[in-house]
């Protein structure tokens, strides 16, 4: 799978990459010289919305997307280009907020989460994901739905 480099512009196509498992650097702190850097050293594809910093990117030998549009075309034309199917699969995505890897978290084992989220997610859910570098928990609430119904607007647009 392809391993990413997103620039501060594009936080919320991140967030939509690392749902659907895909390895991506992003933090709007990093400055351009960094991005660079990084895509090189740790071959990955840096994804930009600025030109300059595209260009920069081709003088420099890095493979790079300039990325334009509304966050949906971005999405989706991202996914097009790198063959990125628009599922997004808990048992393959990476913490949103981290990159980490998730652990699954399942019932006879959920007291690891206790306190990590509220008494009544603990007590209603039985199946949870763990960022062991982060400590954040996922699970499969009333927030799956609008990722599902995203993930089928961006399979939409990618035919």
């Amino acid at each position: 799978m392809n391993r990413f480099v997103v620039d501060a512009m594009l936080g919320r196509l991140a967030t939509w990459l690392r749902l659907v498992g895909c390895d991506t650097y992003y933090s709007p702190k990093t400055d351009d010289d960094d991005l660079l850097r990084i895509a090189r050293d740790d071959s990955r594809v840096l994804l930009t919305a600025d030109e300059e910093l595209s260009r920069r990117a081709a003088d420099d030998g890095t493979e790079c997307m300039l990325v334009r549009g509304t966050v949906d075309e971005r999405v989706a034309s991202v996914f097009m280009r790198f063959g990125i199917e628009a599922v997004a699969d808990p048992a393959l995505s990476r913490c949103t907020k981290c990159n980490g890897a998730l652990v699954h978290i399942f019932a006879d084992e959920k007291d690891r989460i206790k306190g990590l989220v509220f008494d009544q997610t603990f007590n209603h859910y039985d199946e949870f994901w763990l960022c062991e570098y982060c400590s954040s928990v996922f699970f499969r609430g009333g927030q799956w739905k609008n990722i599902e119904k995203y993930m089928a607007r961006i399979a939409d647009l990618m035919t």
